[in-house]
């Protein structure tokens, strides 16, 4: 079910935004003239992606530094402590789309 969750020009001011639908936190991203969508739940320890540092396409939870690809949820740095690092596992994406100047998540 495809759902609006901002216009795009507040998404592109922003670059990353902590929406809920339903329930379900959702972090939007804007990328490359692209928007994406991903649980804003962070697969490791359940820290808020959106606190966490956004950079050429990469989100960075705030918690244990774990790093997602926000096109595809796959980790880029999995999550670690002092020195060790451990099991980290694929963030969850949504289909997102830019219609004229509006961004829809499909959930």
């Amino acid at each position: 079910m495809k759902r609006l969750v901002c216009e795009l020009e507040t998404l592109e001011k922003a670059r990353k935004l902590r929406i809920e639908i339903e329930g379900k936190p959702l972090l939007i991203t804007y990328f490359e003239g692209a928007a994406y969508a991903m649980s804003d739940i962070c697969p490791h320890m359940g820290g808020k992606l959106s606190d966490g540092v956004f950079e050429d396409g990469k989100i960075v939870c705030p918690v244990h530094h774990a790093s997602f690809d926000v096109k595809t949820g796959e980790v880029n740095e999995r999550a670690k402590i002092l020195f060790m690092k451990l099991p980290t596992a694929k963030a969850k994406v949504l289909p997102a789309t830019i219609e004229g100047q509006k961004v829809y998540v499909d959930l």
